[in-house]
């Protein structure tokens, strides 16, 4: 064989594989996802960089404290961050460490907040310290909230499921939108998405807003037993469930990009006893172990529209549910 034909095959060769693309192939997706027992309590154990945006959520007022500890020891690249007052450590220290953040603009007056144009005004004046404080290119996307949970909120537009809460939901959605578009422009929008805990809401799609993405609240449910490490993957996560969200979500928004926010808890965390607030709820920790590193393949491998999980919440140890109860959602 004549040198020139050898260098045409190795061409083909490297063009086929994707090694010919400057130093390496493009990286994994999902990467290395492992079931195991043992090691960190972590939604992604193993699991080195790649297009899976690796994300939890921080209570923490000093959140550049705590990023290394994320990156670092529990392979999280993206943090979701709530409102604070002086945003420089943080920019600093996702430079420095590479990663990302998801900026979440979720403060509201429960008293007043009808999901008008005055409320967008207020959401938007609310973060404008850390919109301005964070490099734009270290923003993974701003997640606008609707929170149409909040029954304070519904009963001052007749329920969450009537028309003037669709109305003024679309309204809010396409207002919220254009104006971070304007202030932040380049950075992409991302509107949650919530069809409720029983599943009985019924929020108009936000389509029309034009937003870049959406972020769907979605946790598993027990069924009348508490789950644990020893059940299949299917019913730890409860894969049926989730399916039949999906489902929802991809009737009003077809394969637009989404990441999945979804928490954990334990019953052994309050005493062995089932709580009201039972979203999330496994038996113990080794379950959880199980069920974070079992939900983060469910969605990277079924769903490729699935751009990541943020984590609720990486430090986040809360009561809820009525009667209120401890809940173990934090992975330390």
């Amino acid at each position: 064989m004549k040198g020139g034909s050898v260098l045409i095959i190795v061409a083909i060769l490297l063009a086929v594989t994707g090694l010919g693309r400057g130093d390496e192939a493009d990286p994994p997706r999902c990467g290395d996802v492992p079931d195991r027992d043992g090691g960190v309590l972590t939604p992604y154990p193993g699991m080195g960089a790649g297009t899976f945006l690796r994300g939890a959520s921080l209570a923490s007022t000093d959140p550049a404290r705590l990023l290394p500890v994320m990156r670092d020891r529990y392979m999280i690249d993206t943090v979701g961050l709530y409102h604070l007052d002086d945003p420089a450590p943080v920019a600093a220290a996702l430079e420095r460490l590479g990663m990302t953040a998801v900026v979440r603009l979720e403060e509201y007056d429960p008293a007043t907040f009808a999901f008008t144009g005055g409320d967008a005004d207020r959401l938007l004046a609310r973060h404008a310290p850390l919109l301005a404080g964070l490099p734009r290119e270290r923003i993974a996307y701003l997640a606008v909230n609707m929170p149409l949970d909040d029954p304070r909120v519904q009963a001052r537009l007749g329920g969450v499921n009537s028309p003037l809460s669709a109305g003024s939901q679309l309204t809010y959605a396409a207002t919220v939108v254009s104006r971070l578009r304007a202030i932040a422009p380049g950075v992409p929008v991302y509107l949650g998405v919530f069809y409720g805990w029983d599943g009985a809401y019924r929020p108009p799609s936000y389509r029309d807003a034009r937003a870049d993405g959406y972020f769907l609240t979605s946790y598993s449910y027990p069924g009348p037993t508490v789950r644990a490490a020893t059940d299949d993957d299917a019913t730890l996560i409860d894969a049926a469930g989730r399916r039949t969200v999906m489902d929802r979500f991809r009737e009003q928004y077809g394969d637009a990009p989404v990441v999945i926010e979804y928490g954990v808890h334990t019953a052994e965390g309050h005493g062995g006893t089932r709580p009201a607030q039972d979203a999330g709820l496994v038996r113990d920790r080794a379950a959880k172990r199980r069920a974070l590193a079992a939900t983060t393949r469910f969605y990277c491998t079924e769903y490729p529209q699935v751009r990541g999980t943020l984590y609720f919440g990486f430090d986040v140890y809360k009561s809820e549910g009525d009667p209120p109860a401890p809940l173990d959602y934090g992975l330390s």
